[in-house]
C-alpha cells in the first residue's frame, strides 16, 4: 500500500526545508509521519493545511495514554510546530502548551524554546559595517543592513532580484519569494536603508539579473562567502555587553555574532514600534510574526530573548 496524501504532503515539506540540523529534522519528521497518520485515522484529514489545535490534543492525549514519557510526548509538540511553520497559508493557529491546557485539558509541562538573546549591540553592529566597508565588501555591508532593517535572512537578501527590487521602490513593500528559507511568501516594509541600497544596486543591475550575484554564481555560495566574513571578523567587535548578552540559558555558553542575531534586533524594534503605535503585545507580535515568516505569536519569544 503507497502513502496517503497526507503522508506525500509532510514528505515534500520535510524535503524542501532546511532549517535546523538534519539530525532534529530527522527526528522531527519522524514524529510528523506519526501524527499524520493518527489524524487520517481517527479523522479522516487528508490536507496538512487544516491542522488544528483538536487534532494536536488527540494526539498527545493518546500518545500519554499508551504510556510516552511526558518528555518525548513534548518534543513531538515541538515538532508538530515546526511542521505547521512549513505549511504556507495553514487555516489554523496552533496554541502553546498553555493554552492546549486551558482549551483541551492537556497538561504537560510548557517548554520554552527561548535559549537567550542573540541580538547584536549597536557598537558590534557598527564595528563589522566599518571593517566590511574598509575591505570593500559591499555585499557584505548591504545584506548586513538588509538583515537588520527588514530582518531577511542571509539567504533571503543574497536573493533579492532587480525585479523584486523594482516591485518593493514602486510599493514600499518588498516580497519575499520562493528564496525564503522555509519556502513561505511574505511581505516585509521596505526600510529607508534598504530603499538606498536597491536605488544604488539597481543601477548596477541589469534586467533578470540578482543584486548581489553575479552571473554563474549560486546563491548559497554568495551566502556562504558572507557568513565566513562574519566568521573572520566577529572576534574584533565583540562587546562585553553583547557576550553576555547572547550567553545561552540552557548552559552557559557562548553564541556567536551570525547574521541570523541581525533578525533578532529587527524583531525587537518592530515589536516596540507596534507597541508605541498602541497595539497590545500580542497584536504587535501578530503584526511582527507574518513579516517574519511565522504564524504564531509564542515564536516571537525566541526573539525576544
Amino acid at each position: 500500500m503507497g502513502k496517503s496524501t497526507i503522508e506525500v504532503q509532510v514528505e515534500k515539506l520535510f524535503k524542501h526545508t532546511r532549517q535546523g540540523s538534519y539530525s532534529t529534522r530527522a527526528r522531527y519528521k519522524s514524529s510528523c509521519k506519526m501524527f499524520v497518520r493518527f489524524c487520517m485515522e481517527n479523522f479522516k484529514m487528508k490536507n496538512i493545511r487544516n491542522l488544528h489545535d483538536k487534532h494536536v490534543a488527540a494526539f498527545v492525549e493518546a500518545r500519554l495514554k499508551a504510556g510516552t514519557d511526558p518528555k518525548t510526548v513534548t518534543g513531538d509538540l515541538s515538532a508538530l510546530r515546526f511542521l505547521h511553520d512549513q505549511v504556507q497559508k495553514p487555516r489554523h493557529e496552533l496554541s502553546d502548551n498553555k493554552g492546549l491546557k486551558e482549551k483541551y485539558g492537556v497538561d504537560l509541562p510548557e517548554k520554552s524554546q527561548v535559549n537567550g538573546d542573540r541580538s547584536w549591540t549597536k557598537d558590534e553592529y557598527k564595528g563589522m559595517l566599518e571593517i566590511a566597508q574598509n575591505l570593500r565588501n559591499s555585499n557584505v555591508v548591504d545584506c548586513m543592513i538588509l538583515a537588520r532593517t527588514m530582518g531577511l535572512r542571509v539567504t533571503e537578501a543574497t536573493a533579492v532580484s532587480r525585479a523584486q527590487a523594482e516591485y518593493a521602490l514602486r510599493t514600499g513593500v518588498y516580497q519575499v519569494k520562493g528564496e525564503a528559507k522555509n519556502g513561505k511568501h511574505r511581505e516585509v516594509p521596505l526600510s529607508p536603508e534598504g530603499r538606498r541600497i536597491f536605488e544604488r544596486r539597481l543601477t548596477i543591475t541589469n534586467r533578470g539579473e540578482r543584486l548581489f550575484i553575479r552571473p554563474g554564481e549560486k546563491t548559497h555560495q554568495v551566502a556562504n562567502r558572507m557568513q565566513k566574513f562574519l566568521q573572520h571578523h566577529r572576534g574584533k567587535v565583540l562587546t562585553e555587553e553583547g557576550v553576555n548578552r547572547r550567553i545561552d540559558r540552557r548552559d552557559g555558553s557562548d553564541r556567536n555574532l551570525t547574521f541570523h542575531g541581525l533578525r533578532y534586533n529587527y524583531i525587537q524594534d518592530r515589536v516596540s514600534q507596534e507597541l508605541e503605535k498602541g497595539f497590545s503585545i500580542d497584536q504587535a507580535k501578530q503584526i511582527v510574526t507574518h513579516e517574519v515568516g511565522h504564524e504564531r505569536i509564542d515564536v516571537i519569544k525566541i526573539y525576544e530573548g
